[in-house]
């Protein structure tokens, strides 16, 4: 496989590297990084018909957006997996735009990327062996297993799934998830109860695999699941068509994102 990793930090780069070597580590596999855009480019060109497999970048690069040098790299090698690199796990929204396939967080680790793998190969997986998992956040928020609405047994359970969707695989800790939930990290010991119920009425639904625990942390699994709000961001129009000005309406915590989406789409009520 060719592999391509772009940061014009040479220490972030070198790590990054390295991390990607001892994961790509087959003797077809070959690391090329580049810390100047131009490099990348002109190794790019160099491949002629042979495929790039990965991107691993940068999300803000010295010269050019990491998005925008994404989409030069989309153009010229359409069967690439873009993987952004950031500090700044907002970012994750702008990813959606090139069909970036996910993100990883600075630092980078081999550990990092080999999980980050792990969720691509499942996300090529035979879909039919899967449930269906359907988000809605346009509107109130709901979420549909193979057409039917999750039943839930704890509405907070039900919040803390939309925050997760929010935040579109990136991990949160419980202190965030207490603030969300509570406006008030006082909360934070009855965080374990909530994702207890949380992943039991998964469970039930036979999508338990959706949510991800790691220590003090919790993300969700974005390649199992269909959302409006990723569809969006993808570039379809009739996602953009079904969204009304509202955005996950039943949670306060979500009305940043809604301000956010307004002006991507430039809605006008």
């Amino acid at each position: 496989m060719n592999i391509l990793a772009v940061d014009d930090e040479p220490i972030m780069l070198w790590s990054l590297k390295d991390s990607l070597e001892k994961v790509f580590s087959e003797s077809d596999d070959k690391v090329n990084s580049f810390d100047e855009i131009d490099d990348a480019i002109e190794y790019i060109d160099s491949l002629g018909d042979e495929r790039l497999d990965y991107a691993f970048l940068d999300i803000k690069l010295r010269g050019i957006d990491g998005i925008d040098f994404a989409s030069i790299i989309k153009k010229k090698k359409p069967e690439v997996r873009i993987v952004f690199c950031t500090a700044y796990s907002d970012k994750a929204f702008d990813a959606f735009k090139v069909n970036a396939i996910g993100y990883l967080l600075k630092p980078i680790t081999e550990e990092k990327v080999r999980k980050l793998l792990k969720q691509i190969d499942y996300m090529f997986k035979d879909s039919e062996k899967r449930a269906h998992i359907e988000v809605k956040t346009f509107g109130n928020f709901e979420v549909f297993v193979d057409g039917k609405a999750i039943i839930w047994h704890r509405q907070k359970a039900k919040e803390l799934f939309a925050f997760l969707i929010d935040k579109q695989g990136a991990s949160v800790t419980n202190s965030e998830i207490a603030l969300a939930l509570w406006e008030t990290d006082k909360n934070v010991r009855s965080v374990a109860t909530i994702i207890s119920s949380l992943r039991s009425t998964l469970k039930e639904y036979g999508i338990e695999s959706v949510l991800v625990r790691s220590r003090n942390s919790t993300s969700v699994d974005t390649s199992q699941l269909k959302c409006d709000v990723y569809d969006l961001y993808n570039g379809s129009k009739e996602a953009r068509n079904l969204y009304n000005g509202e955005y996950m309406a039943n949670y306060s915590w979500a009305e940043y994102t809604n301000a956010h989406l307004i002006a991507y789409t430039g809605f006008c009520k």
